[in-house]
């Protein structure tokens, strides 16, 4: 989750690209920028980005096709689209192409900052998602696994477990030891959604540190088995 969100920008007008990144400079992004919708094709099939902001009215290529593009070649891509005063049709046939959000010049540093802000906040709770789906992904594969083991590997599991928990004597619980909060006990999830809400959670418990590595472990496998994934 620490890795930084890349920004490509393009657009012919000098002023507005410095101004662009100016107010979207920060440690945690990386900004390229481009003066027209071909040589920001060409940073596109070159490397992965995070969020495009594209002039609408460039030479060679404008907004709206480097958008299509964009999206081609990186589907997650959100793009903020830049147009001049008065184009909200443009606008709106940009939102309709898939673009995130867009910004009308002249535009203040706060409208670009918000608008750029929010498609970071997007970007964060995707890839937090998505490292979700790969822990949930990896623990179902540790439960095949598991499964799969004889009743001597199984034993030693559960003695690195108690082991585990020894060793973390001094966290506080907020239920007792062995035991699972009742409100994972519940109707199973039946959906990616609810599945990650339920991770998400969980998560949540063990950053308050109410439950341990082992604990945040065994709850996460039994999210997995209610929500029917724990089948060998």
């Amino acid at each position: 989750m620490t890795a930084s969100i890349k920004i490509l920008i393009a657009d012919d007008d000098d002023m507005c690209r410095e101004v662009l990144r100016d107010a979207i400079q920060g440690k945690d992004v990386s900004i390229r920028i481009t003066a027209d919708g071909v040589e920001a094709l060409e940073a596109l099939e070159a490397a992965s980005y995070d969020i495009l902001i594209a002039d609408l009215n460039m030479p060679r290529m404008d907004g709206l096709s480097l958008l299509g593009h964009a999206r081609e070649l990186h589907p997650h891509i959100l793009t903020i689209i830049i147009t001049g005063f008065g184009s909200l049709e443009s606008a709106i046939e940009a939102i309709r192409r898939g673009a995130y959000d867009y910004v009308q010049k002249p535009f203040k540093l706060e409208e670009i900052s918000v608008a750029i802000r929010n498609a970071k906040e997007k970007i964060i709770i995707l890839r937090e998602k998505k490292q979700l789906l790969l822990d949930l992904e990896e623990a179902h594969r540790k439960l095949q696994r598991y499964a799969a083991a004889g009743p001597e590997q199984a034993t030693d599991a559960e003695d690195d477990n108690n082991k585990v928990e020894d060793e973390d004597a001094g966290t506080f619980y907020l239920f007792p030891r062995h035991t699972l909060p009742l409100s994972f006990l519940q109707a199973p999830a039946v959906s990616t959604e609810r599945i990650l809400a339920e991770l998400e959670r969980l998560k949540k418990l063990k950053q308050e540190r109410i439950i341990n590595d082992v604990e945040f472990e065994r709850i996460k496998g039994l999210i997995m088995e209610k929500a029917g994934f724990g089948n060998s």
